[in-house]
């Protein structure tokens, strides 16, 4: 197919796609009819592969997308009719070259085929069977002119600030992340640093790759027998599925808070039950990385969000930058709390951790309040990871998996004592951030007495002196530090 012809297709379907989705963008959720919803789905699945992929990666963005909207894309239907098996084999052959002489059988049926890739079963010489994802031949382009089309369309449409979704942003944001999926020696690194290190006793399974037989445009890796999660879901036990929930669970956390690495796509799908009755995680190639520093203040926000804890909570969140440069942080901080409060002291049970998160995230363009794209990476992947633990066991409380799994890695990691660490910084933040507004508001006072200000301005001063110590000194003088600190601030405030 030309560009011309391509760029007439798109210019007749997705200009009511992009305006469509913008109108939908700026209703509340339980006004949109589900007829709607679906079509809005059906759009993007019609528009082949690069809408498909676009369409998933919106529905991370619950800040500017009503949640049934967001919800609805997490589902678009990544299945088509595999290439052209003469195509598909000349591209192996022409990327492998001598590598091809491994190869003793290379099975033309596919055994999956979705919008960017195939996967073959092939035999390898030195004996065993393997499983060879390759991309679909000028899939690549396809998405490149696909990519050029929607950023000149997106220029003819009425341009407005009133509308939450930012059609050049979602382009621009699709772009990169669609250039690391189309980059098989990626996923290959990706997979391989995701396998690294896990417990045997937890019976999960991550591919191994064969280097020799991978290239940009084709990933081969050991082949696992077994059959999709949701399907092998009934002849499990009820301890059984207890048990791989619990696993799935502590490696979903165990790599994030080790390596920094979120699976963007724990789906069912992605996710087998191989002959040994062990959990096979599949499909590496919309992972990403998260700094050490947001890995930490994540660990946070864990924690406070288990332990019921809304200022914890609250100042992670901050810490996050999710609070960062608002104009009033007072009344921002009232409507976060009142939000929290709402959620975290609903029983044990009756709250869904990832609802709250997206909620929150949806309130975000209310608040006025920009949420940063680790945190909807992670929200993301929560909210999945929580349907397939629902697929699993429809009883299995998430909110008791996740603690017992936090408590569990933690310990493994070693991360307690940096998880104490982190606490009392937030702690010692928080205070300073209230007694600065103290003295922000009793200097505005002009009936407040001059040697009552400067009271306040000393306990500030000595508050950030003293608190300046705990980052300074080794950690492990923090202990006396933090009782004369104590001691000192006793002092001051009599």
């Amino acid at each position: 197919m030309s560009i011309l012809t391509r760029g007439s297709e798109l210019a007749v379907n997705a200009i009511p796609l992009f305006v469509k989705l913008r109108r939908l963008s700026m209703r509340s959720y339980k006004t949109i009819p589900e007829e709607e919803v679906e079509d809005l789905k059906a759009r993007f699945e019609r528009l082949g592969p690069s809408f498909i992929k676009l369409g998933q990666m919106l529905s991370c963005h619950y800040d500017v997308l009503p949640p049934i909207i967001a919800e609805a894309l997490s589902h678009l239907l990544d299945e088509l009719p595999p290439s052209p098996t003469n195509k598909v084999l000349n591209l192996v052959k022409d990327e492998l070259g001598g590598s091809m002489e491994e190869v003793a059988y290379w099975d033309p049926q596919p055994i999956g085929a979705a919008s960017l890739a195939q996967v073959h079963k092939c035999n390898l010489k030195n004996g065993p069977v393997a499983a060879m994802k390759i991309l679909r031949p000028g899939v690549e382009q396809v998405i490149d002119e696909d990519i050029r089309i929607m950023r000149f369309l997106i220029k003819r449409l009425p341009d407005t600030q009133s509308f939450p979704i930012d059609l050049k942003d979602m382009v621009d944001e699709f772009s990169t992340n669609i250039i690391k999926e189309l980059d098989l020696l990626r996923e290959l690194a990706c997979m391989r640093k995701y396998g690294e290190g896990l417990p045997v006793e937890w019976e999960v399974k991550v591919p191994k790759g064969y280097p020799s037989l991978c290239t940009k445009n084709i990933l081969t890796m050991t082949f696992h027998n077994g059959q999709r999660l949701d399907r092998a879901v009934p002849a499990l036990s009820r301890f059984r599925r207890r048990f791989l929930a619990l696993s799935l669970t502590k490696t979903y956390l165990y790599k994030f808070l080790k390596d920094g690495m979120v699976h963007s796509d724990p789906h069912f799908g992605n996710i087998l039950i191989d002959d040994d009755g062990h959990l096979v995680l599949l499909d590496y190639g919309a992972t990403c990385f998260l700094s050490e520093k947001i890995r930490h203040k994540s660990m946070l926000l864990f924690w406070g969000l288990l332990r019921r804890d809304i200022s914890l909570v609250y100042s992670s969140l901050a810490s996050l930058g999710v609070i960062q440069g608002h104009v009033d942080p007072m009344a921002i901080e009232n409507e976060i709390y009142d939000f929290l409060e709402d959620y975290l002291h609903r029983p044990l049970g009756q709250l869904s951790l990832p609802d709250m998160l997206k909620d929150m995230v949806s309130q975000s363009q209310i608040w006025g309040i920009k949420i940063p794209k680790p945190l909807l990476y992670q929200v993301k992947a929560l909210s999945m990871l929580e349907g397939t633990l629902h697929t699993l066991d429809p009883n299995i409380g998430f909110e008791e998996l996740l603690d017992e799994s936090f408590q569990e890695v933690t310990s493994i990691l070693h991360l307690k004592p940096l998880l104490m660490m982190e606490l009392g910084k937030e702690k010692i933040k928080q205070a300073f951030f209230d007694i600065s507004m103290t003295v922000s508001v009793g200097a505005g006072k002009k009936t407040e007495e001059k040697s009552g200000g400067i009271s306040r301005l000393s306990m500030a001063f000595m508050f950030l002196l003293f608190g300046a110590g705990f980052w300074i000194l080794p950690q492990g003088a923090h202990f006396y530090w933090f009782a004369l600190w104590m001691l000192m601030c006793a002092f001051i405030v009599r």
